[in-house]
């Protein structure tokens, strides 16, 4: 059985192979142990090449908080991006704002309705 060499699996984790070859690796990997030790190194030495995630821990609790289905509240806020609670205008204006357009435009609609049958 032909083996990769610790490059040839450098070249893999670094995505610079040509989609034919990534498929013979894959495949090669489920039948060999030994390549699969030797591609595990190098995607060991890919990841420490890259740069550092900022907040990793929070990202990760938050995954598995949403996994088991305990999301903390302060972490989902914070993740989600959404803003926390404004003010009470902040958090029911858009609903008044929708409801006074809702009745204006009925009041309209019954006002043209009436010249219509009075005329």
């Amino acid at each position: 059985m032909e083996h990769f060499s610790l490059e040839e699996w450098r070249k893999y984790a670094k995505n610079e192979l040509s989609e034919p070859e990534r498929e013979l690796y894959e495949d090669h990997l489920y039948i060999c142990d030994q390549c699969l030790e030797v591609y595990l190194e190098a995607m060991d030495e890919e990841e420490d090449s890259l740069p550092a995630m900022p907040g990793e821990e929070d990202f990760t609790t938050l995954v598995m908080a949403q996994i088991t289905g305990e999301i903390p509240e302060e972490a989902s806020k914070e993740q989600s991006g959404l803003p926390t609670k404004g003010s009470l205008f902040e958090r029911w204006f858009p609903l008044a704002f929708a409801g006074f357009m809702l009745i204006g435009g009925l009041v309209t609609m019954c006002r043209e309705k009436n010249q219509i049958d009075q005329e």
